[in-house]
């Protein structure tokens, strides 16, 4: 449908949607904390995985809406047959972050590695879902040679290429990381994945959930969590996303060796792609023409900007905390993440505590400064030789 005045309505955190946008389509920005503007004479709204869209949080759209689309790698914030029903075309970005959610997992694991004094390349990872993110893990597993078992039986069932490991190959894995899309309900469900299909054994060491809270039942990680404590073989856990979102449970964030507000894929070349790729199907849909003027990301100058050990001692970061943590900036979200907590543990006895720290986990969020990725970094000289190839894969 050719539609030459088309206007959008766009969250205003999307990053640099104006890029893309032609001259002749017009582009209003709004805040996604307030109340949602009228939408009565937009052709497109453009939001983000915390906006839902849904029969009760937005019961009625305008005729004159055709296209919604989420710069996001995930669809759960949306129901699909509600707009489908009312004749709106819905699009997303899968795959836009998958780099940057790997680079996460990876530093993750290295960090975790260097605080158990013990070489990464010793243990198998297990990846749950094996789609563009837990493919983009294993290719970085592989380049500095840790072995790793990649379970995903739909995927197997779809392509004759990839095999899946089975449940028994997971529960030998010392080190899980999840990556699964959240699916409430059907045969395809991964509502708490863990434990209604995998529950945790003895050989399991690290846990880490950067894809949907509700894939990891937080009630029986925190029992399992206490109970291993108690049998000197403890479970550590990195979080990026949490079950009650964006209110995490407390405990959780202090048991965690790394809890951070839902940033694993907040860097700037996956928001880059987010933004791409959602405008370019919205302009496919009205027979627009892209505008592609995103410029090249020049390698950064990482002696510059890599802290000095002052600066981590002045917030009190954990010991541990070097080389690839430091390049990647992990250090920073998790501090940000458990000041939060520190700050409002006394407001958890009031009737305001899931409005405060909701909103100081969007906040953290919408203001944390985006990352580059390691590609796009000069190698440092000095640094660990291990880390290079990590700087040479796209």
């Amino acid at each position: 449908m050719v539609s030459p005045n088309v206007r959008i309505l766009a969250d205003q955190h999307i990053y640099h949607l104006e890029q893309f946008v032609p001259p002749h389509v017009e582009l209003i920005y709004y805040d996604s904390s307030k109340h949602l503007p009228r939408l009565d004479s937009f052709d497109a709204w453009i939001l983000r995985t915390v906006t839902k869209v849904n029969p009760k949080t937005v019961p009625t759209l305008p005729k004159k809406l055709k296209f919604i689309g989420s710069a996001s790698s995930g669809t759960d914030h949306i129901d699909k047959g509600y707009l489908n029903d009312l004749g709106i075309q819905f699009d997303y970005s899968p795959g836009c972050n998958a780099n940057a959610v790997a680079e996460y997992v990876l530093t993750s694991m290295l960090t975790w590695c260097e605080l158990k004094h013990k070489e990464l390349i010793d243990y198998k990872v297990g990846i749950i879902g094996m789609g563009h993110t837990g493919e983009a893990v294993a290719k970085k597993l592989e380049v500095i040679g840790v072995n790793y078992a990649g379970y995903d039986p739909p995927k197997a069932l779809r392509e004759k290429s990839f095999k899946s490991c089975s449940l028994n190959t997971l529960h030998e894995c010392a080190i899980l990381s999840f990556h699964l899309p959240y699916i409430s309900q059907g045969s395809k469900c991964t509502h708490y994945f863990m434990p209604n299909i995998l529950s945790l054994s003895p050989k399991q060491e690290l846990i880490i959930n950067a894809a949907r809270g509700g894939i990891i039942n937080e009630s029986y990680l925190l029992n399992s969590i206490r109970s291993y404590e108690s049998s000197h073989n403890k479970i550590d856990v990195v979080l990026d996303v949490w079950e009650t979102e964006p209110v995490p449970n407390p405990e959780l964030v202090k048991k965690a060796i790394i809890a951070t507000p839902h940033i694993a894929g907040y860097s700037k070349k996956a928001k880059l792609e987010a933004s791409k790729g959602v405008l370019k199907s919205l302009l496919n849909y009205f027979d627009l023409k892209c505008a592609d003027n995103v410029s090249q990301v020049s390698p950064l100058n990482l002696q510059k900007s890599i802290p000095k050990e002052s600066n981590l001692n002045e917030i009190k970061i954990k010991s541990y905390y070097k080389s690839i943590n430091v390049l990647h900036g992990l250090y920073k979200y998790d501090y940000e993440m458990q000041n939060l907590i520190s700050r409002s543990t006394l407001e958890y006895e009031s009737n305001r505590h899931k409005t405060v720290i909701g909103e100081s986990f969007q906040s953290i969020r919408n203001t944390i400064l985006l990352r580059e990725e390691f590609k796009y970094m000069t190698f440092p000289e000095g640094y660990p030789e291990y880390l290079r190839p990590i700087f040479k894969i796209n």
